[in-house]
């Protein structure tokens, strides 16, 4: 049934509906969401040998869009993405001590095509152009190395929002249907990337976003 319903989400967006009040022109958005991860590793080993290594990530987000016409929406993401280290070593004879962090800035310009299926729910197509600024800090021996590096890319994926009240819904984007092409240059190395939206990882499929439709009076 899951893969049934992924099959056919693509073709159900174009799928015949009227506009509702929350995605007639003039209508405001906004939306907001915080996510966060991170591991723990410890490794002993028979000689009193022990290492331990954790990685923690933030990720907060802020978008705000337009509807310029019924059911169609420009907007703009501002998001960031924070990410903490720590490692140790304790070896005989020798021991260690490492952190460091990292930022990501984003900034994307997006647009998005809705499509009504009932009073509470709609399909939206979702296509952007992300720009990011790149910095991290590691200390190193005689001082703190900082790097700085850019990326840019373009992605489309699908999505559906649910209104628990006229103004008040829940997002999710469905990453598992995604597209993107990125380049990134970081560290002295430049990649490009193209991406197909599949992972191993189901908390990677959906991520819930808390938005605001606030209509025109």
């Amino acid at each position: 049934m899951k893969k049934l319903f992924l099959l056919l989400l693509p073709g159900m967006l174009f799928l015949a509906g009227s506009a509702e009040a929350q995605l007639q022109k003039g209508t405001v958005h906004w939306g907001t969401t915080i996510t966060a991860n991170g591991n723990n590793m410890k490794n002993e080993a028979p000689n009193e040998s022990e290492s331990k290594s954790s990685v923690t990530n933030i990720y907060p987000s802020l978008q705000t869009g337009w509807f310029t016409r019924d059911n169609f929406m420009f907007g703009l993401r501002l998001s960031t993405s924070h990410a903490f280290f720590k490692t140790s070593y304790d070896y005989p004879g020798s021991s260690g001590r490492n952190s460091g962090n990292s930022l990501a800035v984003n900034l994307t310009p997006f647009i998005r095509k809705y499509k009504p299926i009932s009073p509470k729910w709609a399909l939206y197509l979702h296509s952007g152009a992300n720009l990011a600024y790149l910095r991290s800090k590691m200390p190193m021996e005689g001082g703190t190395k900082y790097d700085n590096g850019y990326s840019g890319g373009v992605y489309i994926n699908p999505g559906v929002v649910f209104w628990v009240t006229p103004r008040f819904a829940l997002e999710s984007d469905f990453n598992v249907l995604s597209l993107s092409a990125n380049y990134v240059s970081f560290r002295d190395q430049n990649q490009f990337n193209l991406n197909a939206g599949v992972t191993s990882s189901i908390s990677q499929y959906f991520g819930i976003r808390a938005a605001w439709y606030l209509q025109p009076k």
